[in-house]
């Protein structure tokens, strides 16, 4: 696999790979502001990253830190806890990649590198590509004189000169170029063009290591918040009524604050009365309000955490405990809670659609269904 940068139209590739064995192509085409390169796969690389994805996903929970551990730009976890995690165990840390034997990341990255393979969206999903390789500078320099006046001049003269077509680019290209190639060998490929996402970039560096290295260990982020959080405060009446306060004060620094507080919580043993909580306040982060949710950078690893699970609190109800059951359908306490809560807002929507008289429901059980 190859990545591109098109405002250089040189191959973007960590220094240890083989540049010669691992490039695939020089991409060919105009330059666009915020264009962040493409991704190129062969059909065999597309399978082997998708099987490797999905073993990944899949994989058992160990939370064992073996080896040397990297924790790089794909890890949401709070620093400070880290850091302070690590020194209590001992933990033998690298910031190389390329020496890890752990690598510690959040698993929304590789979630939204599989949309490449897997997504029925044309924004995320790979595309069918052909690459032409020339390397005579006659083909060079026919290709230029063929192609300038479209591509005002964008074209690198390297070891290999390889032209990328598309189905869109044919209706593009001119006519005397489109001859040119009907006759040449080409190599079928598939490609994403990057957008401000450079994060593909170093997921793919991630993958490109483990696929070479198999026996290096995979933990995700949040899997590790357990064991990072067991020292963290227990959310009380008395806690949750002071966050409530702060929080209805609709001033960002006690807000600050507050979020400072319930990152400090144990979010595996209070995850849902933190959800439950962010989703009675949503309403004040809506926009045009000046608050903020997300800029507190100890909470983004709380926020990462709900991702994951797919718990959206500032959706609407109905999604929101559709979600909560899921992920709560295994603990009868938790369920009890979150029967509570659709129940009031059942009743809720029923009072505030009524004149006088209304009918107050109770719900006995729930049950997932679609």
């Amino acid at each position: 696999m190859s990545i591109l940068k098109s405002s250089i139209f040189e191959p973007y590739l960590p220094s240890s790979y083989d540049k010669v064995e691992h490039q695939k192509c020089f991409l060919y085409h105009n330059y666009n502001h915020g264009n962040d390169g493409n991704i190129f796969f062969t059909k065999n690389e597309k399978i082997n990253y998708e099987n490797l994805i999905n073993a990944l996903l899949s994989q058992k929970i160990d939370t064992t830190l073996t080896g040397k551990v990297y924790l790089g730009k794909l890890s949401s976890l709070p620093r400070h806890k880290i850091k302070d995690y690590f020194k209590e165990n001992k933990v033998n840390k690298t910031s190389r990649l390329d020496q890890s034997d752990t690598i510690i990341l959040n698993k929304e990255y590789l979630i939204e590198f599989n949309k490449m393979f897997e997504s029925a969206s044309s924004w995320y999903r790979l595309k069918p590509c052909k690459a032409y390789k020339f390397d005579s500078e006659h083909d060079k320099n026919y290709i230029e004189s063929v192609s300038k006046s479209y591509y005002k001049g964008n074209i690198i003269f390297n070891d290999s000169f390889i032209i990328m077509t598309t189905e869109e680019s044919k209706n593009r290209i001119t006519p005397k170029l489109i001859n040119f190639l009907q006759d040449k060998k080409s190599e079928d490929l598939y490609y994403k063009s990057l957008y401000r996402e450079k994060s593909l970039i170093e997921v793919h560096n991630y993958l490109e290591y483990i696929w070479k290295n198999p026996h290096v260990k995979v933990i995700f982020d949040e899997n590790i918040m357990e064991p990072l959080n067991e020292d963290g405060f227990e959310l009380d009446e008395e806690y949750l009524t002071t966050l409530d306060g702060m929080f209805e004060s609709k001033s960002q620094d006690n807000i600050n604050l507050a979020l400072e507080m319930l990152s400090n919580v144990n979010i595996e043993k209070n995850s849902l009365t933190i959800a439950l909580f962010l989703n009675k306040h949503r309403n004040k982060f809506s926009w045009g309000s000046g608050l903020s949710i997300t800029k507190n950078n100890s909470f983004k690893s709380t926020l990462k955490y709900f991702k994951s699970k797919d718990i959206n609190f500032e959706s609407d109800w109905r999604s929101f405990s559709a979600n909560l059951y899921k992920l709560h359908k295994d603990n009868p306490k938790n369920l009890e809670i979150i029967n509570e809560f659709i129940q009031q807002n059942i009743n809720q929507y029923l009072k505030e659609f009524s004149n006088k008289q209304y009918i107050e429901v109770k719900l006995e059980s729930l049950a997932l269904k679609g």
